[in-house]
């Protein structure tokens, strides 16, 4: 059965439609691209002739606007309209922020930097030190904001279960039996979510140590590598003050297995104690291979 002549008509005005804005938005890239912002501009604009309700398109001219010193009203109004069609909303919140910011409309600025932080935005050095941002970074909003920005940038950082070794960060001289044993630099690393460790004994041998909080486990781990070939894996708990590790490990000759007790308690601000036992017998008796104090450098 043939189609009607109508129906024949709208495909082929339909392709050719489709043609056209492929066209007329590789023009808008390769123009916009080569800095000739007025170019593509014009390409978008009659791209939405055919399509108003595009926001991608409403997004790319207004970025395209806002970059370039072009028409920061008319970059509001693409930015909005690419918001109420849902398109980049955490972008479109980050940018109209900015703009109302520049124009003195200091609580829509306000509220999209709201929506941002709602929204888990974490792209923290977009915020941070915007000059943009001047007209209302003394806001206490501004600064709720800001801080749950980071928050999503640096979660560690901002979960006290990540916190509890700080006690462990800086850097140390050891003693063991009032004898000198080695120093030890403790420091935060990957946005505080490991507290890394570097040890040289006073004969000269070497070892790192990783500890972070385990959330989906709700335990800590400490993961040690030695330059002489030794590497434990242990398991803890935060409490009472302190970290307080496990581990077991097996013989490989014999297939015997030692249990560990690894502590780590604060002593006061400027000393930690290190306390390590083994067992070799289930845990029934248990015998001290190392007890640490540690002290605080001066600075």
């Amino acid at each position: 059965m043939r189609a009607p002549i109508s129906t024949l008509i709208l495909i082929v005005l339909t392709t050719t439609a489709w043609a056209d804005l492929e066209s007329l938005q590789s023009e808008a890239n390769i123009a916009a691209a080569a800095g000739e912002v007025d170019v593509a501009t014009s390409k978008l604009r009659q791209i939405l002739e055919l399509t108003p309700d595009d926001g991608a398109v409403h997004y790319q001219i207004a970025v395209l606007l806002m970059d370039n010193d072009g028409d920061m009203f008319d970059a509001v109004r693409h930015f909005e309209r690419a918001g109420g069609l849902e398109f980049q909303p955490l972008g479109v919140a980050y940018r109209l922020s900015r703009l109302y910011a520049r124009s003195g409309r200091s609580d829509d600025a306000l509220e999209q930097l709201e929506i941002m932080a709602q929204g888990g935005f974490g792209l923290l050095n977009l915020v941070e030190g915007q000059s943009d941002y001047d007209s209302v970074s003394n806001s206490p909003r501004f600064d709720v904001a800001l801080t749950t920005i980071r928050a999503a940038r640096f979660p560690c950082a901002a979960d006290e279960r990540h916190l509890a070794f700080d006690f462990w960060i800086g850097e140390w001289t050891v003693t063991q039996n009032g004898q000198f044993a080695g120093t030890s630099s403790v420091q935060p690393i990957l946005g505080h979510c490991t507290i890394f460790e570097q040890w040289e004994s006073a004969n000269g041998t070497f070892g790192k140590s990783f500890n972070y909080y385990d959330p989906g486990h709700d335990h800590w781990r400490q993961i040690w590598i030695g330059d002489s070939g030794s590497f434990i894996e242990f398991t803890g708990e935060a409490r009472d003050g302190g970290i307080f590790f496990t581990a077991e490990t097996a013989n490989p000759a014999d297939g015997s297995v030692t249990h560990h007790k690894f502590e780590f308690t604060r002593l006061g601000e400027d000393g930690v104690r290190q306390y390590w036992a083994t067992s070799s017998d289930g845990g029934e008796t248990w015998k001290s291979i190392w007890d640490g104090h540690y002290e605080r450098k001066a600075e």
